[in-house]
């Protein structure tokens, strides 16, 4: 099967970490199907508006990646031209050479409403899948339009958690359907070896807001009465600094190490050191984090935001209040305390068995039969 996949959010090698949820399913897919991936951009950098698109093609196994970035122009008009030649683009480099199957778009816009205006010119149907909360894209009026007609046209919507599919519901009253994001486990392993009595905490995401919630684990740390604990704390953004100095004035600047962004080859290792991981987020749509800490055997830590309710179980971890420093504090002596309880290759197992890329692909492969075969038979 040929897949088209539209997105706007794919790592490149300024943001190695942005869209990477989408990369990982069109590697897990790409063992069954061909996959053309159009990763497209503005460059803001950049003023040209009477200049085309230009693109950078690379292939690897079944995948073929486009990136194609479209010069900033005058106001609005970059919006209209973005997804213009974009389309134009899709139409001369990939509609005009092959047959495509499937759309497969992420995020409603402009990857989703991309999708269903080629799905109404060409005839090829489109899923989206959703990440992101839907009232995040309304910027402005035209934008929620755009989310509207997509939502309303597109042949398929999926969404990667129960608490996201119920935000969908609300607002197209449509059947959506719930595939969770994925991790590729085999890129994990269980190989942490304590050598002393001292408990490492991992901390891994974006620093460019406060709703991954690390200042509320710095908090908590901060108050933990054994002091024989370290915060090993991944991640990048414009709050990294503020962060720095919160844990200088929390006291605990010399039992945490800012690691800043990062690399991909480098994620098993993070993990490998940490006894168990938090994730105190003030909203989560999933939790990829999550996934990949526990594909590493690491209990973890998360709160009742969204997705980690859909993670996070009692064997493998513990699931408190929003914005609650104190339950957050006694979830981390209480996991530190019953080390033994939480089974490493158990863990590591579920996480293979609900989220990891076998399953996924048999879902979605599923899901795009279906469509393919309803199509047919129209």
């Amino acid at each position: 099967m040929n897949i088209l996949v539209l997105t706007h959010s794919y790592p490149d090698y300024n943001q190695k970490w942005r869209g990477i949820f989408v990369q990982e399913q069109v590697r897990a897919l790409s063992k069954n199907h061909d996959i053309s991936v159009v990763y497209f951009k503005v460059d803001y950098s950049h003023f040209a508006p009477f200049s085309d698109y230009t693109f950078l093609k690379k292939e690897s196994g079944r995948v073929i990646e486009y990136a194609v970035t479209i010069n900033k122009s005058f106001p609005v008009i970059t919006q209209i031209k973005y997804l213009s030649d974009t389309y134009r683009f899709i139409k001369n480099e990939i509609l005009s050479k092959k047959k495509i199957d499937i759309i497969h778009s992420h995020l409603s816009y402009p990857g989703g409403f991309l999708g269903t205006i080629i799905q109404e010119k060409r005839k090829i149907p489109n899923i989206l899948t959703e990440h992101s909360r839907i009232k995040s894209y309304f910027r402005s009026w035209i934008h929620k339009q755009c989310v509207k007609y997509t939502l309303r046209k597109t042949t398929c919507i999926i969404s990667v958690s129960k608490l996201l599919r119920e935000e969908i519901v609300s607002l197209c009253h449509r059947q959506v359907v719930v595939i969770h994001n994925i991790v590729d486990v085999d890129k994990f392993e269980i190989i942490r070896q304590k050598h002393d009595a001292s408990l490492n905490i991992g901390f891994l995401g974006s620093l460019k807001n406060n709703n991954k919630g690390l200042d509320l684990l710095l908090k908590s740390a901060s108050l933990l009465e054994r002091k024989d604990f370290f915060l090993h704390i991944g991640g990048n953004g414009i709050l990294l600094d503020s962060y720095k100095k919160m844990a200088k004035e929390f006291g605990i600047e010399t039992k945490c190490k800012f690691y800043g962004e990062i690399e991909r080859n480098e994620i098993a290792d993070f993990y490998s050191k940490l006894d168990l991981f938090v994730l105190p987020s003030r909203y989560e749509t999933f939790g990829i984090v999550l996934i990949e800490a526990m594909a590493s055997g690491v209990p973890v830590i998360s709160t009742k935001c969204g997705g980690p309710q859909e993670i996070v179980t009692p064997s493998n971890g513990i699931l408190i209040q929003k914005e609650n420093i104190e339950e957050l504090k006694s979830a981390i002596i209480s996991m530190s305390e019953n080390s033994g309880f939480y089974n490493k290759k158990a863990i590591r197992n579920y996480t293979k068995e609900n989220f990891g890329q076998e399953a996924f692909v048999k879902q979605i492969s599923n899901l795009y039969q279906e469509i393919l075969t309803k199509k047919s038979n129209e």
